[in-house]
């Protein structure tokens, strides 16, 4: 019997073999549709990172104009240090420091902040001098540029709605706090030193009237230029007053200087009592004699806080001219970054919003852009043993 060919079973079940076409054709959609997925989960990753992650905040420059030269160079490197320690504590990565040197001199400060201002900065930091802050003034005025002084206290430059703002109060109330001081001590008459600009002027006049309406009487009064140190004339005829103490108001440690020493050498043997410019170690240093008993009042010289911090970070013992004010002025033009202020005329409109617990006081600016005076907690040091010791009172 011939074999006949018997057809394949039926079993119920579908054939697992499948056309080779039909088999890369379902491989290209699984391809492609995983291709898609990731492309898809990519961009949702890049969108989150957009809309989610904080952008990085634009870089803002600050200027600083201090003397980093000449007879006021003191006062740029103490404030430097505090601006430093500011920046570094405060955590302030996105503030850049540009500096100018104005040698606390008008003409000189022009030019500087000139380069200042040609290099963008929103604000400045400075200047500590109040004849060079005085000078600057129109400048920054005019180019909508915040000045934030840590130390220029002449109340010249108490201008209602200006550019200028300062940390400290008008020269008008320390002056007024040692003409107190000294007529409490039972001193009727005083003669004063001070040199010829803004600050210096302002102290004597506001001297004076206090302390005569106290009942003392100012004897007689002598000038200089700044930094001048030929002061012979000026101090003898303070000698030929008779006076029972003297107050010394430069804006110069080299005129300061200089007028102790030479009111020692003509046989000035009262009391000296100075403002704040004294506080530098080189005054005592270069007349470790003339300084001795010497007593100034000073802008606070930092809260505990500040001065473990400076002694910390610069193995600093002794403090530094307008330290922890020049911390709190750059405090204040940061917190005003940090709410957005980042041109100068943000900046400014800014500032007067601005309130906190400082270094050097309780930082907040009244219509004049300026820290008050009432209860302004002016230091007393005085000179002894070769260093400055601070005097719970006059």
């Amino acid at each position: 019997m011939q074999n006949e060919e018997m057809p394949p079973m039926d079993t119920g079940q579908e054939s697992v073999s499948q056309p080779p076409k039909k088999r890369r054709r379902r491989f290209v959609v699984f391809v492609v549709v995983f291709v898609l997925m990731l492309a898809i989960g990519a961009g949702l990753v890049t969108w989150y990172q957009i809309t989610r992650t904080p952008k990085p905040k634009p870089t803002v420059k600050v200027g600083v104009l201090m003397a980093f030269t000449g007879g006021s160079s003191s006062m740029g490197y103490g404030t430097m240090k505090g601006i430093q320690l500011a920046k570094k504590h405060l955590g302030a990565n996105t503030v850049d420091i540009i500096q100018a040197d104005s040698q606390c001199d008008p003409n000189v400060a022009r030019e500087a902040v000139k380069k200042l201002i040609d290099q963008s900065v929103a604000a400045i930091i400075g200047d500590g001098c109040s004849s060079a802050s005085v000078a600057v003034l129109p400048t920054a005025n005019n180019t909508k540029t915040p000045m934030v002084s840590p130390s220029a206290s002449s109340t010249t430059l108490s201008i209602p709605n200006d550019y200028f703002f300062r940390v400290v109060p008008p020269d008008s109330y320390q002056a007024t706090f040692m003409a107190e001081a000294i007529h409490n001590k039972g001193i009727q008459k005083v003669a004063v030193f001070y040199t010829n600009e803004p600050y210096g002027s302002n102290m004597n006049k506001a001297f004076q009237e206090k302390f005569e309406s106290l009942g003392g009487k100012v004897v007689a009064t002598a000038y200089a230029e700044p930094d001048d140190i030929a002061l012979s004339a000026q101090i003898q005829k303070l000698k030929d007053s008779n006076p029972e103490g003297m107050f010394i108001a430069p804006n110069s440690v080299v005129s300061a200087t200089a007028a102790i020493q030479i009111a020692r050498q003509v046989g000035i043997k009262v009391p000296l009592f100075g403002a704040d410019i004294f506080y530098d170690q080189t005054v005592i240093s270069n007349a470790p004699t003339a300084s001795a008993g010497l007593t100034i009042t000073s802008f606070p010289t930092g809260s505990t806080t500040f001065k473990q911090m400076l002694q910390s970070e610069y193995k600093v013992v002794e403090q530094l001219y307008a330290a922890p004010q020049a911390y709190d002025a750059f405090e204040a033009i940061y917190r005003a970054i940090q709410q957005g202020a980042t041109t100068g005329e943000q900046i400014k409109n800014t500032l007067p919003q601005i309130s906190f617990n400082g270094m050097s006081a309780d930082i907040k600016f009244d219509e004049n852009g300026e820290e008050k005076g009432d209860g302004y907690d002016y230091d007393v040091l005085q000179v002894q043993n070769g260093t400055f010791v601070k005097l719970d009172k006059m």
